[in-house]
């Protein structure tokens, strides 16, 4: 169906304006996910791209710096898969351990790669905020190469870096893996001669990878990483390889995806590795046995601050807390209370915290105010990690506390729309905008001062001219009074999401 910018409703422009759609060339985006629709590369890759060119022509040794977690994982892969397609070359690939040498570059890793007579690094999901750590390489007679899409700090490395939010190459909230795509997609182009939409066929693991990635990194599904998940899906199901058919005979992938964020000990790239179904089962088997373990140590300790949340803390520190999974014991605690929460421990005779925040406050902004009193800090603005300096654990408290009680939740819907703007041009226009996930939910409309009816099994809201019927009510509002009723519209489902009285 061809829908034009110009014709929408207000209302209707007003919900598309919160997924980054105000114009007919963003619209069209939105709604034809494809590679086509990719923004375009800039200088910024092309200089990268003729950095690494050089070095290759030298045949110098490269290294590929990744991370932990899921992101940085597909990441290295993505990068080591684009040296093997172009250059016909493996390079090397290194994996710090971030309890150990903690995150981004570290000297520890450097020294290693230093010994292996590595001439330049590529980092992937990091190095954005590795100022000392560049100088140190640079002084060891090495190079650097910094992909990112971390938030930017006031000194950054003095390095090419293709961060997203540093430059206009990409969606401004592309994950890890999604600014490796686009690098690859860069080097293609640049050395091969090929679109998107050609390379991505005979390399099909690398738009898999990403999609992954921007999964599991939780990044919103919105602009480009809407592109990568739609065409991603798609090559994993059409995929062979032991892993992702394996995955694609799950009832639901996306949920099948999860136990791979539990394989920080390397068992998820082990399982990208996997050569056969029978590999593949047996890992994927241990990953979702320690995600089941996971879970469980995460509620276990989310139950042991619950009392503090209770009681209107909003900055914890306990000092036992298992370091695994306290980012994921601060996500809860923000769900919980509403507010930006940090979660403070103990690791390595240090002091840190993981943060998590509602949609529409800055943590970075946050931490940037109390940053005498921390020795590092970054992430993002809604989800960061941050290590205290000594004997300032109280103070911290008591401002970040402070700047976190003035948080005012935003109002819980997309737009107000009239009755008689829920139509079936809108029920298919939000049919198109699936799939829903992060930064991209199933919309919500605020409907003012109509009268809720129910006949036998039947439920309707009506405003005297125009009547809906309700496929489902999850807050049940007595029939007797005018309500204000937020709508919420899945495909062709109406739901009753909440309802408030009307002012008198």
């Amino acid at each position: 169906m061809n829908i034009k910018y110009k014709t929408l409703s207000k209302g209707t422009k007003n919900f598309l304006k919160k997924r980054g759609v105000t114009s007919e060339k963003t619209l069209e985006r939105f709604l034809d996910p494809t590679y086509k629709n990719l923004h375009p590369v800039d200088d910024t890759l092309k200089e990268g791209v003729e950095k690494i060119r050089n070095f290759m022509k030298k045949g110098k040794k490269i290294l590929i710096w990744g991370d932990e977690d899921v992101d940085g994982i597909t990441s290295t892969l993505i990068i080591k898969s684009l040296f093997k397609e172009v250059f016909g070359v493996k390079v090397q690939h290194y994996i710090p351990n971030r309890r150990k040498e903690g995150y981004g570059l570290s000297r520890e890793g450097i020294d290693k790669a230093y010994k292996k007579g590595i001439d330049l690094i590529i980092t992937v999901d990091s190095g954005t905020s590795s100022y000392d750590e560049v100088e140190y390489l640079k002084k060891k007679g090495m190079d650097v190469i910094i992909t990112d899409h971390h938030e930017l700090k006031d000194k950054l490395p003095e390095a090419p870096i293709l961060n997203p939010k540093l430059h206009s190459f990409g969606y401004k909230y592309l994950c890890g893996a999604g600014v490796a795509f686009k690098f690859a997609d860069c080097m293609f182009s640049y050395y091969l001669g090929k679109a998107s939409e050609e390379w991505t066929k005979t390399l099909p693991e690398i738009p898999i990878y990403t999609f992954i990635g921007t999964i599991l990194d939780k990044v919103p599904l919105l602009d480009e990483n809407r592109i990568i998940y739609c065409e991603g899906l798609k090559f994993l199901k059409e995929s062979t390889k032991a892993p992702f058919s394996f995955l694609c005979k799950k009832k639901d992938i996306l949920k099948a995806l999860t136990p791979l964020a539990s394989g920080k000990d390397h068992l998820t790239w082990e399982f990208f590795s996997a050569k056969t179904t029978d590999e593949a089962t047996r890992i994927y088997g241990m990953l979702k046995a320690k995600h089941r373990d996971w879970n469980r140590n995460a509620r276990g300790q989310f139950s042991t601050i619950k009392s503090e949340l209770n009681k209107g803390s909003l900055v914890i520190f306990k000092s036992n807390l298992d370091y695994k999974v306290a980012s994921s014991v601060a996500s809860r605690a923000k769900d919980y209370t509403g507010f930006p929460v940090f979660i403070t421990y103990s690791l390595e005779s240090k002091i840190r915290g993981d943060g998590r925040g509602p949609e529409g406050f800055d943590l970075l902004l946050a931490l940037d105010k109390v940053k005498d009193l921390l020795i590092d800090y970054g992430g993002h603005k809604c989800a960061c990690g941050f290590i205290l300096k000594k004997d300032k654990l109280e103070e911290f408290k008591k401002r970040t506390e402070i700047l976190f009680r003035k948080y005012k939740a935003k109002k819980p819907f997309d737009a107000k729309l009239k009755l008689s703007e829920i139509t079936q041009d809108l029920k298919n226009l939000i049919k198109q905008i699936e799939p829903f996930g992060n930064g991209n939910p199933p919309p919500v409309f605020l409907i003012d001062n109509l009268n809720y009816e129910k006949k036998g099994k039947k439920y309707f809201l009506s405003n005297g001219k125009s009547k809906l019927q309700l496929d489902e009510v999850r807050e049940m509002p007595p029939p007797s009074k005018k309500v204000n009723a937020y709508l919420e519209i899945k495909g062709e489902k109406m739901i009753l999401k909440r309802w408030e009285w009307t002012k008198e």
